[in-house]
């Protein structure tokens, strides 16, 4: 048997950070965002001889196993491992493949959607006794971040699983809201057409911003506690500007969530990117943020109508690569291959 899986992306539009512990639990967080069609490949082939085969194009290492036993975690592939740890009950053997359309410290959730896309081969074998979605996005948050440690919040998982534009709520003790947005599609195309993502450069590993949030939050840093706060007042706004269709009005919260963003941790910007968000609002950006921990990877860019083509021009003449990218609503998606095509080509 031959299964597949894709889970995307997301890009962040408010409220990253308030997802993060301990501020959730303590005070609420609520973020919205959007799944992309941008997405992390699995394939799960179970074949009929004992053993462990884990292939991973992005990092570009093929890990060999006689069983579960034998796995340990020592920074290769151990997203992967963890989940076969926690999932691979069968007798089978298995050869597991996993390709992501984003590099890894992308600041789109693209460990998440590893995660959630690994989680789906082993939840489509369990037919009427699969996990719900929410269960889905807790496994992924509690592998990654609790089991292997990797600090950050909640929101990238739920955004891969789910799929769609999304307000979502995180009110403590794991209660988890996932809230889509109904937005005239007249709205979405607009905001589809007038939205730019680039890349501006590898960054450094999210956890290293995200512990300095953190211990400057429980220090009671003024700024801090006052940025996220201010966080998650926009969010909820640009939740009510997204569903009127006041899409200038969003591009405003845009720049605003940019603002109180900056304030998290020192680590989130430097004299470059800021260099770069001040030559897009120059040109024709009303708004835009750092998708993600910050410090580097994507940012989105919110433009007047008509000037998105200038925005991206200026961008690329900086030596700015320009993603192309459209809104997934279908979240994680499994399916089987028929295993006589398997090695059938044109």
């Amino acid at each position: 048997m031959i299964i597949r899986t894709k889970a995307p992306v997301r890009i962040s539009f408010a409220g990253g950070g308030t997802d993060v512990s301990p501020y959730c639990e303590e005070r609420g967080g609520c973020v919205v965002n959007v799944a992309i069609n941008r997405y992390a490949w699995g394939t799960l082939e179970l074949i009929n001889k004992p053993g462990i085969c884990i292939n991973s194009s992005n990092y570009s290492k093929i890990l060999r196993f006689k069983s579960v036993k034998d796995i340990t975690y020592n920074g290769d592939l151990d997203l992967i491992k963890a989940v076969i740890k926690h999932m691979h009950n069968t007798n089978k053997g298995i050869n597991l493949f996993l390709r992501s359309d984003v590099p890894p410290r992308s600041g789109l959730g693209s460990s998440a959607s590893a995660f959630v896309s690994m989680i789906g081969l082993f939840n489509h074998l369990k037919r009427d006794k699969k996990i719900t979605d929410y269960e889905i996005a807790e496994l992924a948050f509690n592998l990654e971040r609790k089991e292997l440690n990797n600090l950050g919040g909640r929101q990238d998982q739920y955004a891969s699983v789910f799929g769609g534009l999304n307000y979502i709520e995180f009110k403590g003790n794991d209660f988890i809201r996932v809230n889509p947005l109904r937005i005239k599609q007249d709205y979405v195309n607009e905001l589809e057409k007038n939205l730019i993502l680039i890349h501006i450069g590898a960054r450094k590993a999210s956890g290293d911003i995200i512990k300095d949030q953190a211990e400057s939050y429980k220090k009671h840093n003024k700024d801090v506690i006052s940025g996220l706060d201010k966080a998650k007042e926009l969010a909820i706004e640009t939740k009510y500007a997204l569903t009127r269709g006041d899409l200038t009005y969003f591009g405003e919260l845009l720049h605003e969530s940019w603002v109180a963003k900056k304030k998290f941790s020192s680590m989130i910007t430097n004299p470059y990117i800021d260099k770069l968000y001040n030559l897009a609002r120059e040109n024709g950006a009303i708004g835009g943020k750092i998708s993600g921990a910050g410090g580097g990877g994507h940012m989105i860019l919110y433009c007047k109508p008509n000037t998105e083509h200038i925005v991206a021009h200026k961008l690329a003449q900086a030596g700015i690569k320009i993603v192309p990218f459209s809104f997934d609503y279908k979240g994680l998606q499994s399916w089987e291959v028929n295993e006589n095509e398997k090695n059938h080509t044109r």
